[in-house]
């Protein structure tokens, strides 16, 4: 296909959101991994069917919305979707969680999802793709030509650790503490097109590569693309990959908004390019530490959080959330740079149980 196509974006739509959700299935009781996904696309409804998605382990899902207008509109129907797939597992005792990284699964514990695609990425990513047992958190937003596309893909690049930080939910693994708080993203960056992409000057010169790679028959579809931030070619739109799955309406609703502010922000207001070190590290800092880690641009040596602060002052003085009706939120932004992260408050819940269950309760949809 040919990926140099302004066809693709919204110019009438611009800013629309669309999120996709990955979440586990786990037993009730024990709270193992359980592989029922087989038994809950038996019985979907059918309004909902279109939006629940196989993925590579039959111990997930994945609910993606429909095109939404706002990010409440998206988280919305996110919340209903899984309440209605606990309703359904519930009499055969399979709970929904969202856990970025299942805190004692082992790679025999979850079976593939009998696919052709999964059988040839399994073929070429051998051990890779068994240790894959990680969920994540997509969020898509339209965009409206070309020079936003681009733009927004550099701003996200640069601002990748702050939703990575806000989003941070998988702290065990393998039953142990990993020291990090997101320990899904080095899972992740073992992929060969995963991790970090490169800040671009134009469009056209992203397409070049996208070309590139689908002439050396490396992907077959966009969806081979599993970088922190792509420009999704099918669908006209910004996609941040970058953060975990967790359970959380207003955290979601939040991180959500913030994401569609800031490219609605970066349009008209482009960023610097960055060393690609310093964007690995802030990334690290990220993982490692959440909000209180390091974020090194070309100003300011701070913290994440205070990055974070100062880029929703910055879009608030743009007017960027009076033009998304959502000046309200602002305060409520701002209170959540200032609360613990997800990974903060498991390890926190582990220390004081000592039992991985316990941890795993906490993140069962209700």
């Amino acid at each position: 296909m040919p990926s140099y196509d302004p066809a693709i974006f919204h110019p009438d739509a611009p800013s629309t959101v669309g999120v996709e959700l990955e979440v586990r299935l786990v037993d009730r009781e024990t709270m193992a991994p359980a592989n029922r996904s087989p038994y809950l696309f038996e019985h979907l409804p059918e309004t909902l069917a279109p939006h629940i998605h196989k993925e590579l382990l039959q111990s997930m899902i994945e609910i993606v919305t429909p095109v939404c207008h706002s990010a409440d509109e998206a988280v919305d129907f996110i919340m209903e979707a899984l309440h209605t797939l606990r309703t359904l597992g519930e009499p055969e005792g399979i709970a929904l969680a969202a856990l970025a990284v299942h805190p004692f699964e082992r790679k025999e514990d979850s079976r593939r999802f009998p696919d052709p695609r999964y059988d040839l990425l399994a073929d070429e990513l051998q051990i890779v793709l068994k240790n894959f047992l990680i969920s994540g958190l997509h969020i898509h937003i339209a965009l409206p030509d070309e020079t936003a596309a681009i733009r927004g893909y550099n701003a996200s690049i640069r601002y990748l650790p702050l939703f990575l930080a806000l989003s941070a939910n998988s702290p065990f693994a393998l039953g142990e503490d990993t020291g990090l708080q997101s320990y899904r993203s080095k899972i992740f960056e073992r992929l060969p097109r995963a991790g970090i992409p490169e800040h671009f000057e134009t469009y056209a010169e992203y397409c070049t590569l996208i070309d590139r790679l689908f002439e050396s028959g490396t992907i077959e579809s966009i969806k081979d693309v599993w970088w922190d931030v792509r420009i999704h070619q099918t669908f006209g739109t910004l996609e941040l990959r970058v953060c975990d799955a967790f359970y959380d309406r207003e955290r979601l609703r939040l991180i959500a908004l913030l994401y569609q502010a800031l490219i609605r922000y970066a349009a008209d207001h482009p960023v610097e390019k960055m060393f690609q070190q310093i964007t690995k590290q802030n990334k690290w800092n990220a993982l490692r530490h959440g909000l209180d880690g390091q974020f090194i641009d070309h100003r300011h040596n701070g913290t994440i959080r205070e990055a974070l602060l100062r880029l929703i002052r910055e879009m608030e003085k743009a007017g960027t959330f009076t033009l998304l009706n959502a000046e309200d939120d602002v305060a409520r932004l701002i209170r959540l740079a200032h609360e613990e992260t997800i990974a903060e408050k498991l390890r926190r819940l582990y220390r004081k149980s000592e039992d991985f269950a316990t941890v795993i309760r906490e993140e069962i949809v209700v």
